[in-house]
């Protein structure tokens, strides 16, 4: 059932399922919204996992920021997720974060790494420089839309093609999502990021996570260089195998091929939980 909180004077709207200390935090991507996670918050319920899910301000059935400039950031998205676990219970989740929820996520666990898990999907760990983003990312006729705060409709309907394309149907409500969301949270969000003001070194919070992680990837993916995985050190995690190529998947491999996702879902779910 979807639910309303107001933390800090910001309404948002989650879903909340299942064990508390067992649960995966789902964090959404740019222009989405918690129905993107619709399969995998069923089948982590059903296994005995519980989920809590939502709309990132902006997002979906969140409110509008009240201040956009401060509020659509990723460090405000990071403290707005860490105030819904502490409401509603939720303790030491595995943080499941996809593209600017995977950015999210890691900022979480540079805040602290009391977290069971990280695991991110279509999300490249930018370090504090510009060259690590000129290598991370590819250029593509839509993807500057992650930018923009009034896309035309055919620039809005280009990048949401590419951001779920590969999936065998779009569901209508992704891409009425992505017409709602307000086009500020989108300026606001690289305009902060690009500053460089209150953002981890999300490079080397990866690097030296003590927990475990999990990193996927599509080949596919039409925003994210799968070469520039490669010059991650992740020496520290030998014989943990925390980053895996998805062959036949692109940026939404939870909708793509959500049977083998959701597999390695539950797999990471019982190294964080269970092991």
């Amino acid at each position: 059932m979807t639910r309303d909180i107001t933390l800090g004077g910001q309404r948002i709207s989650y879903v909340q399922d299942g064990p508390r200390d067992r649960s995966v935090l789902l964090i959404h991507g740019n222009s989405s919204s918690k129905a993107a996670f619709r399969d995998q918050c069923a089948q982590l319920v059903q296994s005995g996992y519980g989920v809590l899910a939502f709309d990132l301000p902006g997002h979906g059935a969140s409110a509008d920021a009240l201040n956009p400039a401060e509020d659509y950031t990723i460090s405000a998205y990071a403290k707005t997720a860490a105030a819904l676990c502490e409401a509603t219970g939720v303790t030491r989740p595995l943080l499941c974060g996809w593209s600017l929820g995977g950015h999210v996520a890691i900022q979480m666990a540079g805040e602290t790494p009391d977290y069971a898990g990280l695991m991110i999907f279509g999300t490249p760990p930018i370090g504090l420089n510009l060259e690590d983003a000129a290598n991370a990312f590819l250029p593509g006729e839509f993807n500057h839309v992650t930018g923009l705060e009034t896309p035309s409709e055919a620039e809005l309907s280009g990048y949401l093609s590419a951001v779920y394309g590969a999936a065998a149907a779009i569901p209508d409500e992704l891409l009425q999502t992505g017409v709602r969301t307000d086009g500020r949270s989108r300026a606001f969000m690289v305009q902060h990021w690009q500053s460089g003001q209150d953002l981890h070194d999300q490079r080397a919070i990866v690097e030296t996570w003590p927990g475990p992680l999990l990193i996927l990837h599509g080949v596919k993916d039409p925003f994210v260089s799968a070469d520039y995985f490669s010059s991650l050190d992740l020496t520290s995690k030998a014989g943990t195998h925390p980053f895996k190529l998805l062959e036949t998947v692109g940026h939404a491999p939870f909708l793509e091929t959500p049977s083998a996702f959701n597999r390695m879902l539950l797999d990471f779910c019982e190294t964080c939980f269970d092991a």
